[in-house]
């Protein structure tokens, strides 16, 4: 699997689309990466101090409420932006690229461009007519 900087993924993706336009299926998926190594080691530093500040001044009072709780599990109540995991897979080829939480607005913009540009090749779905029963009166 290439792993590709955003802009080059969305130009391979375009690729890919125009390509299984003559044969062949083009699979995206998108999922929330874990945090990068840097951000765990701020959130378990933040977690580590909380605990330490509980334990000098010995009131629950002055923690936010839930902090209590957060620290119990390890979790951080601060809010923690993960980076998103795009893969795509047109027949045996597949590509994958990490998009930061600060640029998910501006590859979103570009990836629905292509998808927008690309949906033509899209197949309708062939539905089968039920037949439906006659009245009868009585």
């Amino acid at each position: 699997m290439k792993a590709l900087d955003p802009l080059t993924f969305t130009v391979q993706l375009g690729q890919f689309y125009e390509k299984s336009k003559e044969s062949g299926t083009v699979a995206v998926t998108m999922k929330r990466s874990k945090a990068s190594s840097d951000s765990n080691l701020k959130l378990k530093l933040n977690v580590v101090t909380s605990r330490r500040l509980v334990r000098a001044s010995k009131t629950k009072q002055t923690l936010p409420k839930g902090s209590e709780e957060a620290m119990k599990s390890g979790i951080a109540t601060e809010d923690v932006r993960y980076p998103c995991l795009v893969r795509a897979v047109y027949k045996n080829q597949k590509i994958s690229t990490m998009v930061a939480p600060d640029d998910f607005n501006k590859f979103q913009n570009a990836y629905g461009t292509i998808i927008k540009a690309y949906m033509d090749s899209l197949k309708k779905k062939e539905r089968t007519k039920k037949n439906k029963k006659p009245k009868t009166s009585h």
